[in-house]
């Protein structure tokens, strides 16, 4: 990281966010590899934000480094444990994943078990049930693999869509069944990232709306001030590749869809939960209930979006009329 953990915390104070926000840590590889990761997020949490950390959870060291918090604060963290069933068996590590999710269970923390579907694994899932419902008390959720070197963002798969989802759709996982639902279906409705969410590379401070759009501008200037949203609009990208989040906390107020809590949580055999108490209340909320200011963003946009297509229209038939004389 570029920035103290200091920096960082006042970079994202609920002052200039205008409240409380979901942070998503993800790193190109392993997220809990970052230097002092665990005093990054911390500075955020304290502040009574909420965080969901990608990581495979291996690194038992900064494991331990977490689990060292208050329980205060752990209730405000969700590990969203990336399960490589087939690279854990092959290193040896499948029961250091296992052991340390339910240690960060026990400390009173969220994880969400969660697989990335691969050809390769079919031949395994019994092999992979057992172990889950051994383990974890339930079965993992089913995100879907994307091939990003094609133009249309596809599936990453060999199979027919119809032998795909006969295959994954066995878990029974909100998390796969929303995906499935908006995966390669374009979004045009108006959306409201950049005012309601930020993509933002943690070391430059670089900020995108999402993962689509262009450069809105660097986050760490001027951190004194509040931030200046402004929402996107018009989605450019073939798909929601990431609406499992971002749609499910509603960036598109009008469609309707699950809560996020349902695309994480599991009831375990034991009848506990995997997302705790405090996280699971904030995971079914929806953006639009607490950014009222929406609705005057809204009403702006469509009133502008009126009075442009009353000109073009009104200088359209001006320039017929010329033309017939």
């Amino acid at each position: 990281m570029k920035y103290s953990p200091e920096f960082f915390g006042k970079a994202f104070s609920k002052e200039r966010l205008g409240g409380v926000a979901y942070f998503n840590f993800c790193a190109d590889g392993e997220t809990m590899l970052v230097k002092d990761i665990d005093k990054y997020i911390k500075a955020v949490i304290e502040q009574g934000h909420y965080v969901e950390l990608i990581s495979n959870m291996t690194v038992t060291k900064m494991v331990d480094r977490f689990l060292e918090w208050d329980k205060e604060l752990l209730k405000h963290i969700e590990f969203k444990g990336s399960f490589h069933y087939l690279e854990f068996k092959e290193k040896g590590l499948l029961n250091t994943y296992a052991d340390n999710i339910n240690r960060v269970w026990k400390a009173g923390a969220s994880v969400s078990v969660e697989i990335t579907p691969s050809d390769e694994l079919i031949p395994l899932l019994d092999e992979v049930k057992i172990f889950s419902m051994k383990k974890f008390g339930a079965l993992p959720h089913i995100t879907i693999a994307r091939d990003d070197r094609t133009k249309d963002i596809d599936y990453l798969t060999n199979l027919s869509m119809e032998e795909y989802d006969k295959v994954w759709s066995e878990f029974e996982s909100g998390l796969w069944n929303f995906k499935r639902s908006i995966f390669k279906v374009k979004r045009k409705e108006f959306c409201y990232a950049g005012l309601w969410s930020l993509y933002i590379n943690f070391y430059t401070g670089a900020t995108k709306p999402c993962y689509c759009g262009e450069y809105m501008d660097n986050f760490y200037e001027n951190i004194g001030e509040p931030y200046k949203f402004r929402p996107i609009g018009k989605c450019l990208m073939p798909h929601c590749f990431n609406g499992h989040m971002l749609l499910g906390y509603g960036l598109i107020p009008e469609l309707e869809t699950p809560e996020y809590a349902t695309m994480r949580d599991r009831v375990k055999d034991d009848g506990s939960h995997w997302i705790k108490e405090d996280l699971l209340r904030f995971m079914t909320t929806k953006l639009k209930d607490s950014r009222d200011e929406i609705n005057g963003v809204l009403k702006f946009y469509y009133r502008s979006k009126t009075i442009a297509d009353d000109i073009f229209s009104n200088t359209k038939q001006r320039i017929k009329r010329l033309l017939k004389r």
